[in-house]
């Protein structure tokens, strides 16, 4: 049965079967609610990697309600295989942008670091979103620092058109580095996308020739953006886990 916890910083919360926890965070100096599912195999092994998801509101379609029941989902199809599910709490009504990726990107950052402190200190990451949220993930893949990379696994789908373009100028300006820590990323698009701008922005990250990024991209041909996330995250939670894990 899964069930909803409240938590707080230092406070002690009784063993159970699988539960959702509510947990407060700081970042930029503001308070943030996150939330966490946390399987029961958390019970004997809280050394669990951890997955990421942002979601925002839907700015040109239906708001997708259920992407962190649907990450769980993905998650709990593979055997053997455990993880920590990690968002913020509700889904903010935010507009993510190129120009604003450091805003959207901090607080992730900010949330990783609260809950390796607070719930687990491996240091395998995976950062999910779909939409212009997974430009956001793009990003921080392609712009992290070295020395302070938080995220060692990326799974985006269908990114803005925005996004998909703001990608393709950074391909091609050859500024990303040449040396990081081993890095995978499923990349996968669906009909309502721009083919010709995702296949560029696939054949730019073929082309850098990048020795630190395990790379594989899905076009989805059969599905429209509202219908293909809960495939696509499966797919990716397999890609990052199955030669991967623990």
């Amino acid at each position: 049965m899964l069930i909803s916890v409240n938590t707080m910083p230092g406070s002690t919360v009784a063993e159970s079967s699988e539960r959702i926890e509510i947990f407060e965070f700081t970042s930029n100096e503001n308070s943030k609610t996150g939330k966490i599912f946390i399987p029961k195999a958390y019970e004997e092994n809280n050394y669990l990697p951890a997955i990421y998801l942002i979601d925002y509101t839907e700015q040109h379609f239906k708001i997708a309600t259920d992407e962190f029941e649907q990450v769980i989902a993905g998650l709990q199809k593979l055997n053997g295989v455990e993880a920590l599910v990690v968002a913020l709490d509700g889904i903010p009504d935010i507009d993510a942008e190129p120009d604003k990726f450091q805003d959207d990107y901090i607080v992730f950052r900010d949330m990783a670091e609260f809950v390796s402190n607070r719930y687990t200190m491996n240091p395998s990451r995976t950062f999910i979103g779909k939409g212009s949220e997974s430009g956001v993930v793009l990003m921080a893949l392609f712009q992290e620092e070295i020395e302070s990379s938080v995220f060692e696994n990326f799974i985006a789908t269908d990114p803005s058109g925005l996004y998909a373009s703001a990608l393709v100028e950074l391909l091609e300006s050859k500024e990303i580095p040449k040396q990081k820590s081993t890095k995978r990323l499923h990349f996968s698009f669906s009909t309502s996308n721009d083919r010709e701008k995702c296949n560029k922005v696939i054949d730019l990250i073929h082309k850098a020739e990048l020795p630190w990024l395990v790379f594989e991209s899905e076009e989805y041909t059969n599905s429209d953006y509202e219908n293909t996330y809960p495939i696509s995250y499966a797919e990716g939670i397999a890609f990052v886990f199955n030669d991967n894990y623990p």
